[in-house]
């Protein structure tokens, strides 16, 4: 008989391997007394875990605050003009805390935290000007961001049957943009007994020609005091091809 009741009592142990439905329930009471429920359509508090393990998912939660971008209209001029009026945007990848803009050395001016665009009018602004936007998150990082501003002669290139070119001869150049120095990619369509023409400010230096994959090929024609479409003056060299009536060419300054 003994033998018998080890023989039940055996299987029945063997059969505890599985939980059962009054083992199941057991384990989830065990649980929850171990753990503090969240409750419904709250956040997560202090009552819900421990300042440790509730820092810790916050950490894991955190993106430092950022400017995504920053512009500015009337950012980019000839030198010599004078800007009045900017337009300023930015976008965020958050709501800020706190966020301020200062106007070139003016006083910084505190912005509402929903504001992403601000207006400056009647301004006298001639020479390269900065403006800077700072913004601060919840855990008060701080980030700024600048748009400039920025002034900037011009270069010109065309083509010409003339030995040496007046100052409206330049402005007339069927090419032209703002620079900050004398590297330029261009291509002309010089006919007979027309010359290909670069002309630059004399302070970018002596450029380097490569003509339709050939290095050299242009001379110094003249030094002048030109002055721009703006009333700006300062010197420019004007470099011309040494052969005349090249056809369609793409000429690459360095």
């Amino acid at each position: 008989m003994p033998r018998k009741k080890a023989t039940e009592a055996a299987v029945i142990a063997a059969e505890k391997k599985y939980l059962d439905q009054d083992g199941l329930a057991h384990l989830v009471q065990k649980n929850d007394e171990r753990y503090v429920k969240k409750e419904v359509g709250k956040g997560l508090s202090s009552n819900d875990f421990s300042d440790e393990y509730k820092k810790k998912i916050d950490d894991l939660a955190y993106t430092k605050i950022a400017i995504n971008s920053l512009t500015a209209t009337n950012s980019s001029n000839e030198i010599g003009a004078t800007v009045t009026a900017s337009d300023i945007a930015w976008a965020l990848n958050k709501e800020p805390k706190t966020q301020k803009i200062q106007f070139a050395s003016e006083a910084a001016e505190n912005l509402d935290k929903s504001i992403r665009k601000k207006s400056y009018t009647g301004k006298t602004v001639k020479a390269n000007t900065n403006i800077v936007l700072t913004v601060t998150d919840e855990r008060d990082a701080s980030v700024s961001r600048t748009v400039t501003i920025a002034f900037q002669p011009k270069v010109y290139w065309g083509k010409t049957n003339k030995a040496s070119l007046a100052n409206a001869d330049i402005l007339a150049l069927e090419g032209s943009a703002l620079a900050g120095g004398r590297g330029r990619s261009f291509t002309v369509n010089a006919g007979a007994g027309e010359k290909i023409v670069y002309a630059i400010p004399t302070s970018f230096g002596t450029p380097t020609f490569n003509v339709g994959g050939f290095d050299g090929g242009f001379t110094k024609a003249q030094t002048l005091e030109f002055t721009n479409e703006s009333g700006y003056k300062q010197s420019y060299d004007v470099w011309m091809s040494v052969n005349a009536g090249l056809g369609s060419t793409a000429v690459t300054v360095k």
